[in-house]
C-alpha cells in the first residue's frame, strides 16, 4: 500500500469530528487511525471485511477499534448495510470478551444480560448519525466502551440483584466488599465478618424508603449523585429526582444512621 498517494487522495479523507472536549476543543483522531481509515476507503468491500478480521496488532493491515467505528458509521451514511454488519461483527468479536471479563461476578445470567445491554448501548451511540456521539469512540474506544458503557452496567443493582419500586432489599448486603460501609459499623476482626453484616442491616432498617435505597446506591454501588454524561446512571436519573432533592434525602439518612450509632455506641 502507497501511504503517501492514499494521503494525499483527499476523495478518501476521513470526515473531521465535531464533538469538543472539556476544555472547549474539538476531539482529533491519532494520526494512525486517520491513515487506516484512508488505507480502507480505498478498498473494495471483500478486501475490506478481510482487513477488518485481523486481530494481530503487529500486522501492517491491522486496523484498529477507532478506525471501525468510523467505517461503520461512514458505510452506515452511504447506505451499504453489508458492510456495515460485516464491520460490527468484526468489531463485536473483538469486545465481546472484555466485556464477559468485566461483567462475569454478577452471575452468568447477568453477565450476559448486561453484555447484551453493553453491546446494544455501544452500537445505538456508534450508529447515531445524526449526532456526534460516536466521535469519542473513534478517539478512545476501549474509553468509552468501559467508563460509558461497561462500568454502568456493571455498577447497576437491577443487574445484580431483584428489586423493584426503586427500592433496595437489605439482603442485597450478602457477600458486600465495600469500603464505604466504613460509614456505618465495622468491627475490627475478621472473625466478626457475620456480625458485622447483621449490623449493616441493623442500621439500614432504621432507614425509610426511598433514603436506604439513596444510601445503598451512593455508598455500595458507588453511583454518582448526578453527571453531564447522559450515558452514566445516577441516583438523580433513577428517582427522577433533582440532585437537590438527592442530596436532601442523603443527608437525611445520614442523620438518622448518626441516631442510630449513637444509641449503640455502648451495646
Amino acid at each position: 500500500m502507497d501511504y503517501e498517494t492514499a494521503e494525499q487522495d483527499t476523495s478518501c479523507l476521513p470526515e473531521p469530528l465535531t464533538r469538543k472536549n472539556a476544555d472547549g476543543e474539538i476531539l482529533q483522531r491519532g494520526p494512525v487511525v486517520d491513515r487506516q481509515i484512508q488505507e480502507a476507503l480505498k478498498l473494495d468491500p471483500k478486501d475490506l471485511r478481510r482487513r477488518s478480521e485481523i486481530r494481530d496488532k503487529e500486522s501492517p493491515d491491522f486496523l484498529k477499534e477507532e478506525s471501525l467505528v468510523y467505517l461503520i458509521r461512514h458505510y452506515r451514511r452511504v447506505g451499504n448495510e453489508g458492510v456495515v454488519n460485516a464491520l460490527s461483527k468484526s468489531l463485536l468479536s473483538r469486545c465481546s470478551t472484555w466485556i464477559y471479563g468485566r461483567l462475569y461476578k454478577l452471575g452468568a445470567d447477568a453477565a450476559k444480560e448486561g453484555h447484551l445491554e453493553v453491546v446494544k448501548q455501544l452500537f445505538v451511540q456508534i450508529l447515531d448519525l445524526g449526532s456526534d456521539k460516536g466521535d469519542f469512540l473513534q478517539v478512545r474506544f476501549w474509553v468509552v466502551l468501559e467508563r460509558r458503557h461497561t462500568t454502568p452496567v456493571f455498577n447497576n443493582p437491577l443487574k445484580q440483584l431483584k428489586f423493584g419500586q426503586n427500592s433496595i432489599p437489605l439482603t442485597s448486603l450478602e457477600g458486600y466488599d465495600s469500603e464505604d460501609t466504613n460509614a456505618l459499623v465495622r468491627p475490627q476482626s475478621i472473625e466478626s465478618e457475620v456480625i458485622e453484616k447483621d449490623l449493616i442491616r441493623a442500621a439500614l432498617s432504621q432507614l425509610r424508603e426511598p433514603l436506604r435505597s439513596v444510601y445503598l446506591l451512593r455508598h455500595y454501588y458507588g453511583w454518582p449523585i448526578e453527571d453531564q454524561d447522559s450515558n452514566v446512571q445516577t441516583i438523580s436519573r433513577h428517582f427522577n429526582k433533582t440532585p437537590r432533592t438527592i442530596r436532601n434525602w442523603f443527608t437525611e439518612a445520614e442523620k438518622c444512621l448518626e441516631a442510630w450509632r449513637e444509641e449503640n455506641r455502648d451495646e
